[in-house]
């Protein structure tokens, strides 16, 4: 490596700084005189643009056009008062467990839930590789990743058949 040595430039030799500077001038005034002539006040920026969000009365109007073409019934017109608790789950579908430093979690029925979290009046006890759902009176449900308790009273099922897949 050859050291560092502060000789006086070549003859014919020019510094390219000038030439840089000036271009980046000429973008800069040239960005700015574009940019200026296009750019509408806040009144006219608000009627170039959609309306993001509804108003009260036109939600409802969504709500009531999506059911009109339905053939069930809008969802307050079945009956079911908000002080009605909706019905006991009595399907639960493990589809994966997660252990780490953080605690552990397991996702039942697309649900993710902590150990202690309750779901369909059952607690979740998360083991090291079942989870176990609680209700006091009722036996517990065991359940492995890919299982399946479709009713208490009934035996756990995998979600897959055994024999579904085989090895070559």
């Amino acid at each position: 490596m050859r050291p560092f040595l502060a000789t006086p430039p070549r003859s014919g030799h020019r510094p390219h700084w000038p030439a840089c500077a000036v271009l980046v001038a000429g973008c800069v005034l040239g960005g700015m005189a574009c940019a200026a002539p296009s750019t509408p006040n806040m009144a006219e920026a608000a009627t170039l643009w959609p309306r993001l969000f509804y108003t009260p009365a036109q939600r409802a109007a969504i709500v009531r056009a999506r059911y009109a073409g339905d053939a069930a019934p809008a969802p307050d017109a079945v009956g079911l008062s908000p002080e009605q608790p909706p019905p006991p789950l009595t399907t639960f579908v493990l589809q994966g467990l997660s252990q780490g430093s953080q605690g552990a979690s397991a996702w039942i029925n697309g649900l993710t839930l902590r150990h202690g979290d309750v779901l369909g009046g059952r607690t979740v006890l998360i083991e090291q590789q079942t989870v176990r759902l609680r209700q006091q009176g009722l036996p517990d449900l065991v359940l492995r990743p890919g299982q399946a308790s479709l009713d208490p009273d009934q035996p756990v099922v995998d979600v897959v058949p055994a024999g579904t897949f085989r090895k070559k």
